[in-house]
């Protein structure tokens, strides 16, 4: 083997402009090419319940599905191992005993966590020098780094697939897509992204029984045997959830005992693990279940029990929304019903906009009795109407009628929306006005929820990604136009990820939601505030220029700083960091975030709990 310190000299030159990725292969190639070694491979630890070892990087044509490594015994330690005999102890693989020497580094996160390893392996015995494990410690530390940022932006991109998707889902929630073809759609898209995964979604119908509504994966035969499947204790893992109202995870259903009947059948059509979450809505209403089958045995990660947490909320809201359209339609079916027996909430009015009859339940919608409607015109409950435009709708108004939207004033001042039609008739030779209004308060009412909860971030109550994002393309085309500042911060909560691990989930949620409430006292009413993903936010300043966006930065840090969240027993103190970018006359809104974020990440090598502003791209 060539001399160490010639193997770290020529590293030093190869990969000293390398980041991220390409650190990290040009790290391996150069190792086998410098070493003579004949394996070197980068590996990290496999996403599935056990612990095994998946294949990054290296110098051969091997796979990187998880296996078993010789590494995998470095778990629980942070040294270095070197090996220059009896290798194939630490292999059952037969095929892998020629291998006599092992270099095997761990690579650890900030928190010296092990992520995964990097090993050298050679069929010659003690052909690895015993100093280069410390020469080539400097890389084996960054490389660590590299693979912690690597699989952070991993992480990003995930959550920020399944916060788009959610998004969308409700968006086409809100235009009036059908629940059948929205469940379909939840269901195919976590397929796509995880396509060991074999979804499905049972729905509870109106005797209780669960009915299968989607599962394109499963056989239909199995899905057939679903049908009007009665909830139990032990019924399997879907009937249980029900049951219990609390998620059932069968990781063998050979072995599981709720399973017991069912194991013949789970074998025919080769099902291993069952993962059911149940769908609970905001009133504590069970719909029914979210399940994930796998064809082997298998235990959710925390990843996983993540996604379908997620994913069962989202099916939880789409179910209750439709029971909510569905009382809501029954209740206009009766109204109509009401209305064409005993003619509710009709008024006849003359073309001048006068009431000449009112049906009690319009008198009881509006608050008036009818003889003060009978001495009352039409724009007297109309608010923002005049007698000249009540005149000329009405002169407008056919003989086949229209239906449209309007809002009434009551007797006591409220603003109550309602869907009107109206239709010209002559009565006694004269042209009237018949109309009828219907109350849909309760419904606008559903809708602008529907519509928030598409453009929202329900956890800090500022916009999601996808608005913010919409939001600056707007900002930026009208400051470009008008020749004006626009600057954004991109703003992150310093050492987030330890409130989470030493607190709870939950501490960090109402520091999140903490945040927003602060930001929002803060920013003026043009500023335009969003979540992008995690702790990580991004503020629109339009008509501010760098210095003047600086110094509000620094305002917005010194006010989390001073924040205190409750938590339990806790009190919990926060700080952030902030990059500033200003809109140039070339930028995009790409080119505008990304240096902000480049800010950022100054803001966080410097020490953090501060802010950067950069005027233009970073060398």
């Amino acid at each position: 083997m060539p001399d160490p310190d010639r193997i770290r000299d020529a590293l030093l030159l190869h990969s000293a402009s390398c980041i991220g990725k390409k650190y990290l292969q040009q790290l391996v190639s150069q190792l086998a090419c410098l070493t003579g070694a004949e394996r070197v491979l980068l590996s990290q630890r496999s996403g599935g319940p056990h612990r095994q070892l998946q294949v990054l990087f290296a110098n051969d044509a091997a796979g990187g599905a998880p296996r078993q490594l010789p590494c995998n015994c470095l778990f629980d330690t942070r040294q270095p191992l070197l090996l220059g005999r009896g290798l194939r102890q630490c292999l059952p693989d037969a095929s892998q005993q020629a291998w006599q020497s092992c270099l095997v580094w761990p690579l650890l996160d900030g928190d010296a966590h092990c992520l995964g390893h990097l090993a050298l392996l050679d069929a010659r015995p003690d052909f690895f020098a015993p100093e280069l494990p410390a020469l080539l410690q400097p890389f084996i530390e960054r490389a660590g780094a590299e693979l912690e940022q690597l699989q952070q932006r991993e992480k990003q991109a995930r959550r920020q697939h399944w916060q788009l998707l959610h998004s969308d889902i409700l968006r086409q929630n809100a235009q009036g897509t059908p629940l059948d073809a929205l469940l379909r759609t939840v269901v195919q898209q976590i397929e796509l992204a995880l396509p060991e995964w074999r979804c499905s979604i049972l729905r509870l119908d109106s005797r209780g029984r669960l009915q299968p509504v989607a599962g394109p994966s499963l056989p239909s035969a199995y899905q057939q045997r679903l049908v009007g499947l009665a909830p139990g204790p032990m019924v399997g893992s879907c009937g249980a959830a029900v049951w219990h109202a609390k998620r059932v995870v069968a990781e063998n259903l050979q072995l599981h005992p709720n399973w017991a009947p069912y194991r013949e059948l789970a074998a025919r059509f080769e099902l291993g693990s069952c993962w059911s979450e149940p769908l609970i809505d905001s009133k504590g209403t069970v719909h029914g279940t979210f399940a994930v089958y796998h064809r082997t045995p298998s235990a959710p990660t925390p990843q996983a029990i993540t996604i379908l947490e997620d994913t069962a909320r989202l099916l939880a809201l789409l179910l209750e929304n439709q029971t909510i359209h569905r009382q809501l339609d029954s209740r206009s079916q009766w109204y109509r019903a009401i209305l064409q027996n005993a003619a509710d909430g009709l008024s006849i009015i003359d073309m001048n906009g006068r009431f000449l009859e009112a049906s009690d339940s319009l008198c009881q919608m509006l608050g008036y009795s009818l003889d003060e409607l009978l001495h009352m015109h039409l724009w007297q409950v109309v608010p923002g109407s005049t007698p000249q435009s009540i005149r000329q709708r009405l002169a407008a108004t056919g003989e086949d009628g229209e239906t449209f939207e309007s809002v009434n004033r009551t007797k006591d001042g409220a603003l109550l929306e309602v869907e009107v039609s109206a239709r010209r008739l002559m009565l006694d030779g004269q042209p009237v006005i018949w109309g009828s209004a219907r109350d849909i308060s309760q419904r606008k009412a559903l809708q602008r929820i529907l519509e928030q909860q598409a453009t929202i971030d329900a956890l800090t109550g500022l916009f999601n990604r996808p608005t913010l994002l919409t939001r600056l393309e707007t900002q930026l085309q009208l400051a470009q136009v008008q020749h004006a500042p626009l600057s954004v911060l991109m703003l992150d909560l310093d050492h987030f990820k330890q409130i989470n691990d030493r607190y709870g989930h939950h501490a960090g949620d109402l520091v999140l939601a903490a945040l927003g409430d602060a930001l929002e006292e803060v920013l003026r009413e043009s500023d335009v505030a969003g979540r992008i993903g995690g702790e990580e936010f991004c503020l629109l300043l339009p008509g501010l220029g760098l210095h003047e966006a600086l110094d509000l930065a620094e305002r917005i840090i010194d006010d989390i700083s001073e924040l205190r969240i409750q938590s339990g027993h806790h009190i919990l103190a926060i700080t952030s960091s902030i990059g500033v970018a200003c809109l140039q006359a070339d930028d995009d809104s790409r080119t505008l975030l990304a240096r902000a974020d480049s800010a950022l990440y100054a803001a966080k090598a410097a020490g953090r709990h501060r802010a950067v502003a950069l005027s233009a791209d970073p060398p």
